[in-house]
C-alpha cells in the first residue's frame, strides 16, 4: 500500500514538473525608451556607398528568375538588413527590371532577369528614398513614438491600434472645430513633406558626388549625374502631389463631427499613412516582455479606505495586470472601484490554468503568500475576479478542454481563504458577507476562438454549465466574457473605425450570442434599476482602443443598431466598456468618464494602479481612483476620501462585529441576572447609572460603529442606525419604570386581597 502511495505521489510530482516545464510565459508589449533613443541616433545612409558598389556589381548579371535575383542579391545584403526589404520589393514588382526570353538546352522557354543602368539607378533612388523616409521623418516619428512610452499593451495588435488612433487624434480628426486649420495643416504636413523632398534630393546628390570622386572617368560620372536631374524633378513632382493630396484629406476631415461613414473613410486613409511612414518605426521601437517568474502581489503598499460602492454609479472594475506584481512603486486605490480583475492566468491546450510564468496556477495559489492579496481586496470591500486568457486554439479538443477548465475554475474560486476568525464571526453574527472564497468571479478572455457553429455551441454549453455550477455553491459569483471592441460582430450596414467589417459567422463575438448566455429579465416584472444592477451576474467586458474619445460612441452606436427594447436594456446593464488608459490624456479621460457615467451602468479601467508619488487629483501624474470618485459618482456621492478612523474600522470590521456580539451577550446576561437575582437587583438598584452604562452604552456605541462604518449594513443605514437609539430609550424607560414601581407605594385595587 505504501509503495502504491509513493508511486502515485511520484507521478503527481513529475506531472507538476513537466506541466511547469511545458508552460509558456505570458507576454506584453511596450515602447522601449532605449530603442526610441537608438532610433533617433541612427544613420541609415552611412553605408549607402558600399551598398551602391554591391549593386553596380550586379549590372547585366542574368538570373533565371526575379525570385532567384531577389534571393541572391539579398544574400549579398546580409550586412545591410535595413535595405533588404526595399530591394526585394523592387525586384519583385518594378517594371524597370529587365527580362529576356531565352530557350534552354531542353528547348524550354525561360524568362531571365537582369539589371541595367536605368534599373540600378532606380533601385538606388528607392533605397535612398526608403532610408530618407525614416531619417527625414525621424523627428516627427520620434515625437510620435515618444508619446507611447510608459504604456503597456496586452498584445502588439492593441499597440498598433492605439498608434493609429493616436495619429487620428494628432490630426484632430472628427473632434470638433480646429482653430487656424490651414496653418495647422501646413505646419503638420509640409514640415514632413518639404523636408523630405529637400533631404531626399540632397542625399542623392551627395551620394552621387562621393561616387564621382572615386571613379576614374569623372566626365562620364558627371554625365550620369546630369541624367539624375530628371529623377530630382520627378521626386519634386511626386512630393508636391503628396502635400496637396494630404492637405485636401486633412481639410475635409479635421474639425468635423464625423458620421460613421466619414470616420471610416478618414481612418482608411490614416491607416495608409501609418503603414507608409510610422508602422516600421513603431515596430523598431516596441519590445515584447515575457514573464519569467511570478512575484507575490502586494496590494497594501499604501493605506486607503474601503470601496465607495454605494456612492458610485454602478460597477467600476479595475484591471490589475500581472506585470505589476512585485512592483513596490505602485499601489491600488480601492476607494475608486467596486471590483478588481487580476489579469495573469492563462490556459493551456488541455484546459489547465497556469500563472503568467507558466507554473500550474492551482498549486501556486495554494500558498498563503500568493493568495493573500485576495483577502486584502476583500478587506477593502472590493470583490476580486480572475481573468483567464487563451488565444491559440490549434489542436484543442473543446469537449475535454472545457471539462478540465470547469474543474480548474471551480477549484480556483471555491477555496476558502479568509481567516478562521472571520469564518467564526460570520457564522455567529448577522453581518455575514460574500468575502470568503479565493475569488468572486471569473472572466473568460478567449481571443481567436473558432467561429464555426459547432465551436460556438460548445462554448455556450460550457458557459451555462460553468455558471450554474458556480452559482450553486456561491449565489453571488460572476461569470463574465471579455473581448476586444474590434472582435465584436457588427451589422454589415455599420462601418467600423478600423475598417474591419465582420460577417454573420461571428461565433461567440456578438451581442446576440451574449444575450443567449444571460438570464433574461422578465418583461412584466416591475423592478428598479438598482435591483437590475444587483441581479447582474454576467458582465461583457469590451476593451476599447485609446485614445477612446471616438470609440466610446461607436460602442454605443453598434449596440443601438443591433438591439432594442428589453434586449438592449439587459445588454446595457451587463456591458462594461474597458478603457485601457495610456496615462497621458487625462483631460480627455475626465470628459470620457462623465460620458460613461451618463451613458453606461458600469466602467472598466486598466491597467489599474497608481504611482506612490502621484498627486491626489484627476490630472497628469494623478490617480485613476480619484477620477472615478469625482466623475463616476451618483447623486449621493461627495467625491471625498474616507478618513483614517473610518478606514481603520472598515478594514477591521470583523473585529468590531465580534465585539458587537460580545457587548450584546454581556448586556443580555446582566439584564437576565438583574431580573432573576435579588442580590444583583439590589446592587444595581443603588447603582442605576452603572447598570445603564453596562447594558446600553457599549451596545449603542458598537451598533453605531457597525451601522455607519461596516459596508455590509451601510446600505441599510436608515434602519440600522436607529437600533442603538431605540435600544437605549427602551432600556432606560423599562428600568426607570421598574424602579418607580418598586420604590413607590402605589395604591392597590381592593379585589386583590379578597379571601385573605
Amino acid at each position: 500500500m505504501k509503495i502504491n502511495y509513493l508511486l502515485v505521489t511520484l507521478i503527481v510530482a513529475l506531472f507538476a514538473i513537466f506541466s511547469y516545464a511545458d508552460g509558456v510565459p505570458m507576454s506584453y508589449y511596450t515602447i522601449s525608451p532605449e530603442k526610441v533613443e537608438k532610433y533617433a541616433e541612427q544613420d541609415l545612409l552611412k553605408d549607402t556607398a558600399a551598398v551602391f558598389d554591391t549593386l553596380n556589381q550586379q549590372k547585366a548579371f542574368k538570373y533565371e528568375s526575379r525570385s532567384q535575383m531577389a534571393e541572391k542579391i539579398n544574400e549579398k545584403f546580409k550586412a545591410y538588413p535595413q535595405h533588404q526589404k526595399i530591394v526585394n520589393n523592387f525586384i519583385q514588382t518594378s517594371w524597370t527590371v529587365r527580362e529576356d526570353t531565352v530557350t534552354d538546352v531542353m528547348g524550354m522557354l525561360n524568362m531571365q532577369a537582369y539589371l541595367d543602368d536605368n534599373s540600378i539607378d532606380s533601385l538606388k533612388w528607392y533605397i535612398i528614398d526608403d532610408a530618407t523616409n525614416q531619417m527625414v521623418f525621424s523627428q516627427q516619428a520620434y515625437d510620435f513614438v515618444k508619446q507611447m512610452e510608459g504604456t503597456e499593451f496586452l498584445d502588439s495588435t492593441q499597440l498598433h491600434r492605439y498608434a493609429k488612433n493616436l495619429l487620428a487624434s494628432s490630426f484632430k480628426l472628427c473632434s470638433g472645430k480646429v482653430n487656424n486649420l490651414d496653418k495647422y495643416i501646413d505646419a503638420t504636413l509640409e514640415s514632413f513633406f518639404t523636408k523630405k523632398r529637400k533631404n531626399l534630393v540632397d542625399s542623392i546628390r551627395n551620394v552621387q558626388s562621393e561616387k564621382c570622386k572615386k571613379e576614374k572617368d569623372y566626365g562620364a560620372c558627371m554625365e550620369k549625374k546630369c541624367n539624375m536631374r530628371q529623377i530630382y524633378s520627378n521626386v519634386g513632382k511626386i512630393l508636391i502631389s503628396d502635400i496637396h493630396r494630404e492637405k485636401r484629406f486633412i481639410k475635409r476631415y479635421s474639425g468635423r463631427i464625423c458620421s460613421d461613414d466619414l470616420w471610416k473613410k478618414s481612418f482608411d486613409r490614416l491607416d495608409t499613412l501609418y503603414s507608409l511612414y510610422l508602422r516600421d518605426v513603431v515596430d523598431s521601437t516596441l519590445v515584447k516582455i515575457d514573464n519569467s517568474e511570478d512575484a507575490p502581489i502586494n496590494l497594501n503598499i499604501k493605506t486607503c479606505g474601503c470601496s465607495h460602492k454605494e456612492e458610485l454609479n454602478g460597477g467600476v472594475v479595475g484591471f490589475y495586470p500581472y506585470w505589476y506584481a512585485g512592483d513596490t512603486t505602485k499601489w491600488v486605490d480601492f476607494e475608486g472601484i467596486t471590483r478588481l480583475a487580476y489579469y495573469g492566468l492563462q490556459i493551456d491546450e488541455s484546459g489547465t490554468l497556469h500563472t503568467a510564468s507558466g507554473a500550474p496556477a492551482l498549486a501556486y495559489l495554494d500558498k498563503e503568500e500568493n493568495y493573500e492579496f485576495v483577502n486584502e481586496a476583500h478587506r477593502h470591500n472590493v470583490k476580486l475576479d480572475w481573468v483567464v486568457f487563451k488565444e491559440d486554439w490549434k489542436g484543442v479538443k473543446l469537449k475535454e478542454f472545457f471539462n478540465k477548465l470547469s474543474f480548474e475554475i471551480d477549484a480556483l474560486l471555491n477555496t476558502k481563504v479568509n481567516s478562521y476568525f472571520q469564518r467564526f464571526v460570520n457564522a455567529f453574527t448577522f453581518y455575514t458577507d460574500e468575502f470568503e472564497n479565493r475569488g468572486n468571479g471569473v472572466t473568460l478572455y478567449f481571443k481567436n476562438f473558432p467561429k464555426d457553429e459547432e465551436s460556438k455551441l460548445s462554448f455556450n454549453e460550457f458557459f451555462k454549465g460553468l455558471k450554474d455550477s458556480l452559482i450553486s455553491k456561491n449565489e453571488y459569483v460572476h461569470v463574465n466574457l471579455m473581448m476586444d471592441r474590434s472582435d465584436l460582430a457588427i451589422d454589415k450596414r455599420q462601418l467600423f473605425a478600423d475598417s474591419l467589417i465582420q460577417d454573420s459567422h461571428s461565433g461567440i463575438y456578438s451581442y446576440n450570442n451574449f444575450l443567449v448566455l444571460l438570464n433574461a429579465q422578465d418583461a412584466d416584472r416591475k423592478i428598479s434599476r438598482k435591483q437590475i444592477r444587483d441581479e447582474v451576474k454576467n458582465y461583457l467586458f469590451v476593451v476599447l482602443d485609446e485614445p477612446a474619445s471616438r470609440n466610446k460612441q461607436i460602442l454605443l452606436n453598434d449596440l443601438n443598431l443591433q438591439l432594442d427594447s428589453l434586449d438592449r436594456r439587459n445588454m446595457l446593464h451587463s456591458l462594461v466598456p474597458v478603457v485601457w488608459f495610456d496615462n497621458v490624456g487625462w483631460s480627455q479621460f475626465s470628459k470620457d468618464a462623465l460620458y460613461y457615467n451618463d451613458t453606461y451602468y458600469n466602467l472598466g479601467v486598466g491597467p489599474y494602479a497608481t504611482a506612490l508619488d502621484a498627486e491626489e487629483n484627476c490630472a497628469v501624474s494623478g490617480n485613476l481612483g480619484d477620477c472615478m470618485l469625482k466623475h463616476f459618482e451618483n447623486e449621493e456621492g461627495d467625491g471625498l476620501r474616507q478618513g483614517a478612523v473610518a478606514s481603520f474600522f472598515c478594514t477591521h470590521r470583523w473585529v468590531f462585529r465580534f465585539l458587537n456580539i460580545i457587548t450584546f451577550l454581556i448586556a443580555i446576561g446582566v439584564l437576565v441576572a438583574y431580573f432573576t437575582s435579588f442580590r444583583v437587583a439590589d446592587f444595581f438598584n443603588g447603582n442605576l447609572a452603572l447598570l445603564l452604562g453596562i447594558v446600553v452604552a457599549p451596545s449603542a456605541v458598537m451598533m453605531t460603529i457597525i451601522s455607519r462604518l461596516d459596508p455590509s449594513v451601510a446600505a441599510y443605514r436608515g434602519t440600522f442606525g436607529l437600533i442603538p437609539i431605540l435600544l437605549l430609550l427602551l432600556t432606560v424607560i423599562a428600568i426607570i419604570l421598574i424602579q418607580v414601581y418598586r420604590k413607590n407605594d402605589l395604591p392597590k385595587r381592593r379585589g386583590m386581597y379578597k379571601g385573605k
